[in-house]
Parts: structure tokens; C-alpha cells; sequence
């Protein structure tokens, strides 16, 4: 085998092993099972309305419905961290000229969630922290995971 062959089979390798480390996403399984941990009660929800704007496709990814409480949890699953961020900010160019409803926005990973509770913005949303918390048990999963990864 000449060095030139060897050179780009080892970037290859390379390149395909580093990728590895990155590709470790949150599932909607995992979302659930964490929510459920922080006994956040949410329930799929096809019922809400296709029509509600919380319901749309963004960035190509059509939200999985749930609901928390009787209120909409609209969560998006994308295959990276950028793509959720486009889809956020394809939320907010369509968004841009509207008069939406009270809603919070969580981010972890690739994982987008609007949670509509509807109501007076200036008061506390009751799930807020126990919602955080799960995200940020989802987020130190990942950072566990992705740590095991590259000490291989």
C-alpha cells in the first residue's frame, strides 16, 4: 500500500471517528423519560390544531404535539444543535409581524420546544424550573456521553 492510500484511509478514519463524538443527539424517548423523571405529566396531543402557528414546520422538521397541563408542548427533534438554531430562527422570521400568545422557549441540543401557556406574561409559568431541569439532566447526559466518546 503506497503512503498516499494509507495518508487518506487515516483522515478518513479520522475524520469519521471525530464525527462520532458530535452525533450524539436527544431523542424524543429520552426527552420523555426525562420530563417524566421531574414528574412533568405530558401527554401526546394530536388534537391541537394543525393550524396553530406552534404547530408549523420549521427549519423542515414538523413538531412532535404534546400536552403539559392542558397547554401545548410543541417539541421539535433535529439532527444537529445549527439545524434547531435555524429552526428557531425560521420561528421568528415567520413570527416577525404577529401577535402570538405567551409561550417559553427551551433550548438543549437539537432539541426545540415551545411550551404555550397563554396567559399574562408577567406571571411565573408554573413548569418553568421543573422544565429546565429536565433539559439540563438531557444536557449532561450528552456532555457524559460525548466525554466516554473521545476518552476511547
Amino acid at each position: 500500500m503506497n503512503k498516499n492510500t494509507f495518508f487518506l484511509i487515516s483522515i478518513v478514519f479520522l475524520l469519521t471517528s471525530c464525527k462520532s463524538a458530535n452525533l450524539q443527539m436527544i431523542t424524543l424517548d429520552e426527552l420523555v423519560a426525562s420530563f417524566e423523571k421531574q414528574q412533568l405529566v405530558i401527554n401526546e396531543n394530536k388534537e391541537f390544531s394543525n393550524n396553530n402557528i406552534f404547530r408549523i414546520n420549521l427549519n423542515g422538521v414538523r413538531p412532535s404535539p404534546y400536552e403539559l397541563d392542558g397547554k401545548l408542548l410543541s417539541v421539535y427533534i433535529y439532527n444537529t444543535a445549527e439545524k434547531r438554531e435555524k429552526g428557531l430562527e425560521d420561528f421568528r422570521n415567520k413570527t416577525a409581524t404577529m401577535d402570538t400568545v405567551s409561550y417559553n422557549v427551551y433550548e438543549v441540543e437539537n432539541v426545540l420546544i415551545f411550551y404555550v401557556y397563554e396567559h399574562d406574561m408577567s406571571m411565573e409559568v408554573e413548569f418553568d424550573d421543573a422544565i429546565k431541569d429536565a433539559l439540563s439532566e438531557l444536557k449532561r447526559k450528552v456532555i457524559a456521553q460525548n466525554f466516554q466518546v473521545t476518552r476511547h
